[in-house]
Protein backbone atom coordinates (compact mmCIF):
# COMPACT_ATOMS: atom_id res chain seq x y z
CA UNK A 1 0.00 0.00 0.00
CA UNK A 2 2.54 2.40 1.12
CA UNK A 3 4.60 1.47 -2.43
CA UNK A 4 1.36 2.50 -4.52
CA UNK A 5 0.91 5.71 -2.52
CA UNK A 6 4.35 6.54 -3.29
CA UNK A 7 4.14 5.55 -7.03
CA UNK A 8 1.11 7.50 -7.40
CA UNK A 9 2.28 10.87 -5.83
CA UNK A 10 5.16 10.61 -7.88
CA UNK A 11 3.56 10.31 -10.89
CA UNK A 12 6.18 8.62 -12.98
CA UNK A 13 6.70 5.57 -10.30
CA UNK A 14 6.26 2.80 -12.85
CA UNK A 15 8.52 0.67 -11.20
CA UNK A 16 7.53 1.64 -7.52
CA UNK A 17 3.84 1.19 -9.59
CA UNK A 18 5.00 -2.40 -10.44
CA UNK A 19 6.85 -3.28 -7.17
CA UNK A 20 3.92 -2.40 -5.21
CA UNK A 21 1.58 -4.77 -7.72
CA UNK A 22 3.36 -7.69 -7.15
CA UNK A 23 3.41 -6.88 -3.15
CA UNK A 24 -0.33 -6.89 -3.65
CA UNK A 25 -0.02 -10.03 -5.94
CA UNK A 26 1.60 -12.06 -3.38
CA UNK A 27 -0.10 -10.85 -0.41
CA UNK A 28 -3.31 -11.79 -1.90
CA UNK A 29 -2.25 -15.21 -3.11
CA UNK A 30 -1.13 -16.29 0.33
CA UNK A 31 -4.43 -14.83 1.22
CA UNK A 32 -6.44 -17.57 -0.78
CA UNK A 33 -3.88 -20.21 0.58
CA UNK A 34 -5.13 -19.67 3.88
CA UNK A 35 -9.30 -19.74 2.91
CA UNK A 36 -8.43 -22.69 0.34
CA UNK A 37 -7.04 -24.30 3.50
CA UNK A 38 -9.77 -23.43 5.95
CA UNK A 39 -12.25 -25.09 3.10
CA UNK A 40 -10.57 -27.88 3.08
CA UNK A 41 -10.56 -28.38 6.83
CA UNK A 42 -14.08 -27.15 7.45
CA UNK A 43 -15.56 -28.80 4.42
CA UNK A 44 -18.17 -26.22 3.60
CA UNK A 45 -17.74 -22.62 2.33
CA UNK A 46 -15.88 -20.06 4.55
CA UNK A 47 -19.06 -17.77 5.04
CA UNK A 48 -20.69 -19.54 8.02
CA UNK A 49 -19.91 -17.03 10.71
CA UNK A 50 -18.59 -13.20 11.05
CA UNK A 51 -14.72 -14.10 10.73
CA UNK A 52 -15.03 -16.22 8.44
CA UNK A 53 -16.95 -14.02 6.19
CA UNK A 54 -14.94 -10.57 6.76
CA UNK A 55 -12.03 -12.96 5.75
CA UNK A 56 -13.58 -13.69 2.76
CA UNK A 57 -14.85 -10.59 2.06
CA UNK A 58 -11.43 -8.41 2.29
CA UNK A 59 -10.31 -11.26 -0.03
CA UNK A 60 -12.72 -10.16 -2.40
CA UNK A 61 -12.47 -6.88 -1.70
CA UNK A 62 -8.72 -7.26 -3.35
CA UNK A 63 -9.33 -9.63 -5.98
CA UNK A 64 -11.91 -6.92 -7.45
CA UNK A 65 -9.43 -4.34 -7.18
CA UNK A 66 -6.75 -6.88 -8.91
CA UNK A 67 -9.52 -7.29 -11.44
CA UNK A 68 -10.31 -3.62 -12.35
CA UNK A 69 -6.98 -2.65 -12.48
CA UNK A 70 -6.54 -5.18 -15.23
CA UNK A 71 -9.28 -4.17 -17.13
CA UNK A 72 -8.80 -0.41 -16.70
CA UNK A 73 -5.39 -0.43 -15.50
CA UNK A 74 -5.75 2.37 -13.52
CA UNK A 75 -4.19 1.68 -10.00
CA UNK A 76 -6.83 3.78 -8.03
CA UNK A 77 -8.94 0.11 -7.89
CA UNK A 78 -5.76 -0.92 -5.70
CA UNK A 79 -5.34 2.33 -3.19
CA UNK A 80 -9.19 1.95 -3.04
CA UNK A 81 -9.12 -2.00 -2.17
CA UNK A 82 -5.85 -2.36 0.00
CA UNK A 83 -6.74 0.30 3.02
CA UNK A 84 -9.99 -1.77 3.34
CA UNK A 85 -8.65 -5.46 3.08
CA UNK A 86 -6.05 -4.42 5.48
CA UNK A 87 -8.91 -2.47 8.05
CA UNK A 88 -10.50 -5.49 7.79
CA UNK A 89 -7.79 -7.81 8.43
CA UNK A 90 -7.09 -5.94 12.13
CA UNK A 91 -10.26 -5.82 12.81
CA UNK A 92 -11.04 -9.80 13.29
CA UNK A 93 -6.98 -9.79 14.73
CA UNK A 94 -8.12 -7.44 17.37
CA UNK A 95 -11.87 -9.09 18.49
CA UNK A 96 -11.13 -12.83 19.01
CA UNK A 97 -13.36 -12.65 21.41
CA UNK A 98 -16.46 -11.22 19.53
CA UNK A 99 -15.14 -13.19 16.15
CA UNK A 100 -13.42 -16.62 17.31
CA UNK A 101 -11.47 -18.13 14.21
CA UNK A 102 -12.48 -21.82 15.53
CA UNK A 103 -14.59 -24.11 13.21
CA UNK A 104 -17.51 -25.03 14.61
CA UNK A 105 -20.27 -26.88 13.07
CA UNK A 106 -23.20 -26.08 11.69
CA UNK A 107 -26.90 -25.96 12.48
CA UNK A 108 -29.22 -28.01 10.67
CA UNK A 109 -30.24 -24.54 8.12
CA UNK A 110 -26.54 -24.11 6.82
CA UNK A 111 -25.99 -27.88 6.11
CA UNK A 112 -26.83 -27.77 2.11
CA UNK A 113 -23.92 -27.16 0.80
CA UNK A 114 -25.05 -25.72 -2.72
CA UNK A 115 -27.16 -23.48 -1.09
CA UNK A 116 -24.39 -21.76 0.89
CA UNK A 117 -22.20 -21.72 -1.56
CA UNK A 118 -24.36 -20.31 -3.82
CA UNK A 119 -26.81 -17.66 -1.95
CA UNK A 120 -23.79 -16.81 1.22
CA UNK A 121 -21.11 -16.27 -1.43
CA UNK A 122 -23.22 -14.35 -3.84
CA UNK A 123 -23.94 -11.71 -0.89
CA UNK A 124 -21.04 -11.40 0.80
CA UNK A 125 -19.11 -10.89 -3.26
CA UNK A 126 -21.58 -7.98 -3.23
CA UNK A 127 -20.67 -6.42 0.34
CA UNK A 128 -16.94 -6.86 -1.33
CA UNK A 129 -17.89 -4.90 -4.47
CA UNK A 130 -19.79 -1.93 -2.18
CA UNK A 131 -16.65 -1.71 0.29
CA UNK A 132 -14.18 -1.30 -2.62
CA UNK A 133 -16.49 1.28 -3.94
CA UNK A 134 -16.63 2.94 -0.34
CA UNK A 135 -12.50 2.91 -0.36
CA UNK A 136 -12.70 4.52 -4.19
CA UNK A 137 -15.46 7.18 -3.10
CA UNK A 138 -13.49 8.45 0.08
CA UNK A 139 -10.48 8.79 -2.19
CA UNK A 140 -12.80 10.86 -4.45
CA UNK A 141 -13.89 12.90 -1.40
CA UNK A 142 -10.69 13.30 -0.30
CA UNK A 143 -10.10 14.94 -3.78
CA UNK A 144 -13.13 17.09 -3.65
CA UNK A 145 -12.00 18.63 -0.02
CA UNK A 146 -8.42 18.95 -1.07
CA UNK A 147 -9.76 20.80 -5.03
CA UNK A 148 -13.01 20.45 -5.61
CA UNK A 149 -12.65 21.36 -9.35
CA UNK A 150 -9.54 18.84 -10.52
CA UNK A 151 -12.01 16.12 -8.42
CA UNK A 152 -14.93 17.34 -10.75
CA UNK A 153 -13.00 17.56 -14.27
CA UNK A 154 -11.86 13.86 -13.67
CA UNK A 155 -14.70 12.00 -15.32
CA UNK A 156 -12.86 8.23 -15.23
CA UNK A 157 -12.67 8.65 -11.66
CA UNK A 158 -16.11 8.45 -11.84
CA UNK A 159 -16.85 6.22 -14.71
CA UNK A 160 -14.96 3.62 -12.84
CA UNK A 161 -16.66 4.38 -9.61
CA UNK A 162 -19.45 3.57 -11.47
CA UNK A 163 -18.67 0.08 -12.80
CA UNK A 164 -18.01 -0.95 -9.33
CA UNK A 165 -21.58 -0.20 -7.85
CA UNK A 166 -22.85 -2.10 -10.98
CA UNK A 167 -21.04 -5.13 -10.20
CA UNK A 168 -22.29 -4.98 -6.21
CA UNK A 169 -25.69 -3.80 -7.22
CA UNK A 170 -26.07 -7.13 -9.62
CA UNK A 171 -24.68 -9.27 -7.00
CA UNK A 172 -26.54 -8.11 -4.71
CA UNK A 173 -29.46 -8.54 -6.08
CA UNK A 174 -28.90 -12.42 -7.43
CA UNK A 175 -27.80 -13.11 -3.95
CA UNK A 176 -31.07 -11.41 -2.33
CA UNK A 177 -33.67 -14.02 -4.81
CA UNK A 178 -31.19 -16.46 -4.30
CA UNK A 179 -31.65 -16.24 -0.61
CA UNK A 180 -35.27 -16.18 -1.06
CA UNK A 181 -35.52 -19.19 -3.00
CA UNK A 182 -33.35 -20.77 -0.18
CA UNK A 183 -35.81 -19.71 2.55
CA UNK A 184 -38.69 -21.15 0.54
CA UNK A 185 -37.09 -24.89 0.93
CA UNK A 186 -35.84 -24.12 4.17
CA UNK A 187 -38.98 -22.13 6.15
CA UNK A 188 -41.45 -22.67 3.72
CA UNK A 189 -41.32 -18.90 2.41
CA UNK A 190 -39.92 -17.06 -0.24
CA UNK A 191 -39.78 -13.83 1.94
CA UNK A 192 -40.99 -12.94 5.84
CA UNK A 193 -39.24 -9.64 6.17
CA UNK A 194 -36.82 -10.99 8.81
CA UNK A 195 -34.69 -8.71 9.55
CA UNK A 196 -31.70 -9.91 7.66
CA UNK A 197 -33.82 -9.83 4.47
CA UNK A 198 -35.16 -6.33 5.15
CA UNK A 199 -31.51 -5.00 5.77
CA UNK A 200 -30.63 -6.58 2.35
CA UNK A 201 -33.65 -4.98 0.65
CA UNK A 202 -33.36 -1.54 2.11
CA UNK A 203 -28.94 -1.64 1.05
CA UNK A 204 -29.86 -2.69 -2.37
CA UNK A 205 -32.82 -0.36 -2.98
CA UNK A 206 -30.48 2.47 -1.78
CA UNK A 207 -27.58 1.38 -4.51
CA UNK A 208 -30.41 0.87 -6.78
CA UNK A 209 -31.66 4.80 -6.19
CA UNK A 210 -27.92 5.39 -6.37
CA UNK A 211 -27.29 4.29 -9.50
CA UNK A 212 -31.06 5.61 -11.27
CA UNK A 213 -30.49 8.76 -10.36
CA UNK A 214 -27.16 9.66 -11.48
CA UNK A 215 -28.50 7.96 -14.96
CA UNK A 216 -31.49 9.62 -14.74
CA UNK A 217 -29.54 13.17 -13.86
CA UNK A 218 -30.76 13.81 -10.72
CA UNK A 219 -27.59 14.59 -8.83
CA UNK A 220 -24.06 14.87 -10.26
CA UNK A 221 -20.65 12.91 -10.19
CA UNK A 222 -20.21 14.19 -6.50
CA UNK A 223 -23.55 12.94 -5.37
CA UNK A 224 -22.65 9.53 -6.50
CA UNK A 225 -19.10 9.81 -4.86
CA UNK A 226 -21.28 10.60 -1.86
CA UNK A 227 -24.04 8.07 -2.44
CA UNK A 228 -20.68 5.47 -2.72
CA UNK A 229 -19.76 6.27 1.00
CA UNK A 230 -22.97 6.54 2.78
CA UNK A 231 -24.86 4.13 1.10
CA UNK A 232 -22.99 1.43 2.40
CA UNK A 233 -23.40 2.04 6.03
CA UNK A 234 -26.79 0.36 5.09
CA UNK A 235 -24.66 -2.35 4.05
CA UNK A 236 -23.09 -2.29 7.68
CA UNK A 237 -26.14 -2.82 9.03
CA UNK A 238 -27.83 -5.72 7.39
CA UNK A 239 -23.92 -7.45 7.52
CA UNK A 240 -23.08 -6.37 11.36
CA UNK A 241 -25.79 -4.72 11.99
CA UNK A 242 -28.00 -7.68 12.11
CA UNK A 243 -26.12 -10.42 13.63
CA UNK A 244 -24.30 -8.00 16.43
CA UNK A 245 -26.68 -5.20 17.14
CA UNK A 246 -30.84 -6.37 16.64
CA UNK A 247 -29.56 -9.82 17.50
CA UNK A 248 -33.80 -10.74 16.05
CA UNK A 249 -34.81 -12.86 13.43
CA UNK A 250 -34.17 -16.56 12.00
CA UNK A 251 -30.82 -15.55 10.60
CA UNK A 252 -29.85 -16.74 14.65
CA UNK A 253 -26.80 -18.69 13.41
CA UNK A 254 -24.70 -15.45 12.44
CA UNK A 255 -25.47 -13.71 15.93
CA UNK A 256 -22.76 -12.11 18.18
CA UNK A 257 -21.93 -8.94 20.70
CA UNK A 258 -18.95 -6.65 20.48
CA UNK A 259 -17.38 -4.66 18.49
CA UNK A 260 -19.34 -1.80 19.05
CA UNK A 261 -17.47 1.10 19.85
CA UNK A 262 -15.32 0.11 16.23
CA UNK A 263 -18.12 0.56 14.60
CA UNK A 264 -19.50 3.21 16.52
CA UNK A 265 -16.27 5.48 15.82
CA UNK A 266 -15.77 4.40 12.21
CA UNK A 267 -19.91 5.27 11.26
CA UNK A 268 -19.36 8.92 13.31
CA UNK A 269 -15.81 9.19 11.57
CA UNK A 270 -16.65 8.92 8.34
CA UNK A 271 -20.32 10.63 8.61
CA UNK A 272 -17.87 13.53 9.62
CA UNK A 273 -15.89 13.17 7.12
CA UNK A 274 -18.40 13.10 4.60
CA UNK A 275 -19.75 16.18 5.53
CA UNK A 276 -16.33 18.04 5.36
CA UNK A 277 -16.25 17.27 1.80
CA UNK A 278 -19.57 18.58 1.39
CA UNK A 279 -18.81 21.89 2.86
CA UNK A 280 -15.74 21.91 1.03
CA UNK A 281 -17.24 21.50 -2.48
CA UNK A 282 -20.55 23.47 -1.62
CA UNK A 283 -17.94 26.66 -0.80
CA UNK A 284 -15.84 25.95 -4.03
CA UNK A 285 -19.26 26.23 -6.11
CA UNK A 286 -20.38 29.29 -3.87
CA UNK A 287 -16.87 30.97 -4.88
CA UNK A 288 -17.26 30.04 -8.79
CA UNK A 289 -20.81 31.38 -8.82
CA UNK A 290 -19.87 34.98 -7.72
CA UNK A 291 -19.45 37.35 -10.80
CA UNK A 292 -15.50 38.49 -11.61
CA UNK A 293 -16.82 42.21 -11.63
CA UNK A 294 -18.08 41.41 -8.13
CA UNK A 295 -14.74 39.46 -7.01
CA UNK A 296 -12.58 41.95 -8.24
CA UNK A 297 -14.29 44.65 -6.58
CA UNK A 298 -14.26 42.50 -3.18
CA UNK A 299 -10.65 42.20 -3.54
CA UNK A 300 -10.43 45.94 -4.27
CA UNK A 301 -11.99 46.48 -0.91
CA UNK A 302 -10.39 43.97 1.37
CA UNK A 303 -6.55 45.57 -0.41
CA UNK A 304 -7.92 49.01 0.88
CA UNK A 305 -9.07 47.81 4.14
CA UNK A 306 -5.40 46.30 4.65
CA UNK A 307 -3.55 49.20 3.50
CA UNK A 308 -2.48 51.95 6.32
CA UNK A 309 -4.36 55.40 6.09
CA UNK A 310 -1.85 57.84 5.47
CA UNK A 311 -2.74 61.47 6.38
CA UNK A 312 -0.72 64.40 4.14
CA UNK A 313 -0.53 67.62 6.05
CA UNK A 314 -0.82 70.91 3.81
CA UNK A 315 0.23 74.12 5.23
CA UNK A 316 -2.02 77.01 3.82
Amino acid sequence: LVILIVAHLRKRGRALRNIGVAVAIVGLAFQATGIVMRCMIAGRPPVTNMYESIIWVSFAVLFFGMIFFARYRAPVYLLAALPVTLIALLLVHQMPIAMPSSIDPLVPVLRDNFWLTIHVLTITLSYAAFALAMGFGHILLWRYARNPAAASADAPMHFWLYRVLQLGVLLLAAGTILGGVWANYSWGRFWGWDPKETWALIALLCYILTLHGRLAGWWTEFGLVVASVVCFLAVLMAWYGVNFVLGKGLHSYGFGIGGETYVATFVIADLLFVVFAIWRYRASKRAVSVPPLRRMQKSVASEARRRPTVWVEVSG
